[in-house]
């Protein structure tokens, strides 16, 4: 492990037996976590785990929302202002192969991006609300959600009426970063992560003996026409310097090999850092698939798709990020990869950071099946939530 930085104002520092507790119930409850991954909604195990938990701290109020579950402890003098954190806890359908003691125990799913880091962090925030409620300011709201990875998780819960009534004033959420070293939080201001969207595209043909062409419509011809031309449209149509990404990742077409396809199909994805570039992108993809139809006698369609907004951190809870952080304050980039994180920053202001967990022994990337991190990078992110409830 990276030795910590010198450590800034407004982040407690102990070296006694509180902080060797916490680690403790840190890597017990990430490792029973990461023995029991779970996919998108389907999180029984995950569930009960965290319900066993946190029925020992007796929050004030529990609501079970969508497949999430949401813990409010109130202050003493509470009801008027809340800050919010999220944890996600869904994991991926990856085969592991750390070869850990601790690996997982369903086959072909894994933890591979740190969402039971995730969990034991708010775990153990949980922890420490509860053993100094009696002196809280204001209300605190821990958010446990399903479905993060691709089903869009946040959205659901906030549309199923999670956080009615609750005074949420400020949201704040971590991920567990490989590429930045151990102790140091990242973040920056304004667009973080990329919107993307999900979405498919069916185009349909007319059969026809492959000796004979002319007679039908090839589906085959008008995907090609169409994946080799979209890409002059984007940079054409859209500001050069607003980054700017579409991609497919599958195609399929056709049944037999001499006969003219009647069918074509692409699984695709668009990424962009506002809901204006954003529609700018779908615009251009309407265009050009009505092009392709004109030219070549098909019919498509772009079905109904999924999509995360773009995360955009609120200036004022950014800089108080930033504050409070000290030197561990890392600036970074904007990155291409999406978080539904990004719901909630519609609804509240919040900011999102990424937690250091590079080192020289854990160097696997994110969605690897030999992912793997020192849980003791976790405290940074820890020693901030509890800042930023006391700030």
């Amino acid at each position: 492990m990276e030795s910590s930085p010198a450590r800034a104002r407004g982040i407690a520092h102990s070296t006694g037996g509180r902080t060797i507790d916490t680690l403790a119930s840190i890597v017990a409850d990430r490792r029973a976590l990461h023995r029991i991954p779970e996919i998108g909604y389907d999180l029984p195990k995950t569930r009960a785990y965290i319900q066993a938990a946190m029925s020992q701290l007796h929050p004030d109020e529990t609501r079970e929302v969508a497949d999430g579950m949401i813990y409010v402890f109130r202050a003493p003098e509470g009801g008027k202002d809340a800050i919010a954190f999220r944890a996600d806890m869904d994991a991926l359908e990856i085969a592991e192969n750390t070869g850990l003691e601790f690996a997982s125990t369903h086959p072909g799913q894994m933890h591979a991006c740190g969402h039971d880091g995730h969990m034991a962090t708010l775990l153990a925030l949980a922890r420490a609300v509860h053993a100094r409620r009696s002196s809280l300011r204001r209300d605190v709201v821990l958010v446990f959600q399903p479905a993060e990875e691709s089903q869009g998780g946040a959205r659901k819960m906030i549309e199923a009426g999670a956080f009615e009534n609750l005074p949420v004033r400020e949201i704040y959420g971590m991920h567990v970063m490989p590429q930045f070293p151990v102790g140091r939080i990242g973040i920056r201001e304004g667009a973080e992560m990329a919107m993307v969207g999900c979405l498919d595209i069916s185009i349909e043909g007319k059969s026809a003996h492959g000796a004979l062409p002319h007679l039908g419509c090839d589906a085959v011809g008008a995907m090609a026409h169409f994946i080799s031309n979209v890409q002059t449209l984007l940079k054409r149509r859209i500001d050069a310097f607003e980054p700017t990404i579409f991609s497919i990742g599958k195609v399929r077409a056709g049944d037999v090999r001499n006969i003219v396809a009647d069918w074509a199909f692409m699984e695709c994805t668009t990424r962009a850092y506002s809901d204006e570039v954003a529609s700018q992108i779908f615009a251009v993809i309407d265009d050009c698939l009505k092009a392709t139809d004109l030219m070549f006698g098909t019919k498509s369609q772009v079905l109904p798709s999924t999509h995360y907004p773009a995360v955009v951190n609120s200036p004022a809870e950014t800089q108080k990020v930033i504050r409070l952080a000290g030197e561990r304050y890392l600036p970074v980039e904007p990155m291409t990869i999406a978080e539904d994180f990004s719901e909630y920053q519609k609804v509240f202001p919040g900011a999102f950071f990424f937690t250091g967990i590079g080192d020289e022994t854990h160097r696997s990337p994110l969605h690897s099946d030999t992912f793997n991190f020192d849980e003791r990078a976790l405290l940074p992110a820890l020693e901030l939530f509890t800042a930023l409830i006391d700030d």
